[in-house]
């Protein structure tokens, strides 16, 4: 058994009743998990498992995939599912994460920001400022010089 926290990326639709989730966690990394039975009405981790939500999980091993047995909600940051233009920077940032990191590797310092931005974008500030600050700190946490980069929208 496995007990981490978690932001989850995405969600995709594994089978009739099973929810495959994408996870980025502070112990594991980026992880994809499945959500047995997620999409029934009477399922406990049905409204636990919003993209864009951080969670303390539990998980246990499975033959494929890590198996998600609880999702207890830390913060659904309500604030930033309201506005269109936070959705949108927020979309892009786990699209991001996703297409960059490709297998289970912790990195305390990619979840510090991850959790970080959605905290800052989640309580208001500059959004732009927010923005170009998680590409930079990103691509440079990556092992790469933002720097050098003659333009991030080429690679973002």
């Amino acid at each position: 058994m496995i007990k981490t926290q978690g932001i989850i990326l995405k969600e995709a639709d594994l089978n009739e009743v099973d929810r495959l989730l994408t996870i980025y966690t502070k112990e594991l990394g980026k992880v994809n998990v499945s959500a047995k039975g997620a999409k029934r009405l009477e399922s406990k981790l049905r409204y636990s498992i919003e993209p864009v939500s951080y969670v303390q999980l539990v998980l246990v091993e499975g033959k494929n995939f890590l198996i998600l047995k609880d999702a207890v909600i830390k913060n659904q940051f309500l604030k930033i599912k309201k506005d269109l233009e936070k959705i949108k920077i927020v979309k892009q940032m786990t699209e991001f994460i996703d297409e960059a990191i490709v297998g289970e590797e912790k990195d305390e310092d990619i979840w510090k920001l991850i959790l970080t931005t959605l905290k800052n974008l989640n309580v208001g500030g500059p959004i732009l400022y927010i923005e170009k600050d998680f590409k930079k700190t990103f691509i440079r946490l990556l092992g790469y010089d933002p720097k050098q980069m003659k333009d991030l929208e080429d690679i973002y």
